[in-house]
């Protein structure tokens, strides 16, 4: 049931998250191929809510991206990129139908 400080119950996926789904990094072996076997892969880049990395004398703030092929990297905050809410559903929420689309959003109900 959540901690219940959430007022609003959304956000965006930590680079974590994207790496248990099944992601990989991009510095690993082989992850500069497509990664389009986990349902977080989109064929488009889109942000995650991580930071990147942090240089004392840098101008740029780096954040964790999730690439086209599906690698999760890190680049240049002022890079554009889209964006993939994550929704926190109680425990007790059932899936009724949908894909997630336009025009066949998610269903559900508690």
């Amino acid at each position: 049931n959540g901690n219940g400080r959430l007022t609003y119950p959304i956000g965006l996926l930590t680079s974590d998250e994207v790496i248990l789904a099944g992601g990989r990094g991009y510095f690993l072996e082989g992850a500069t191929q497509s990664t389009k076997e986990y349902y977080l892969y989109e064929g488009e880049s889109y942000w995650t809510i991580s930071p990147g990395l942090v240089v004392a004398d840098a101008i740029n703030a780096y954040m964790m991206l999730v690439r086209e092929v599906g690698t999760l990297d890190c680049t240049f905050l002022h890079s554009t990129s889209g964006v993939r809410p994550a929704i926190s559903l109680q425990s007790n929420t059932q899936f009724i139908r949908g894909d997630g689309t336009f025009n066949q959003p998610y269903l559900i109900t508690k």
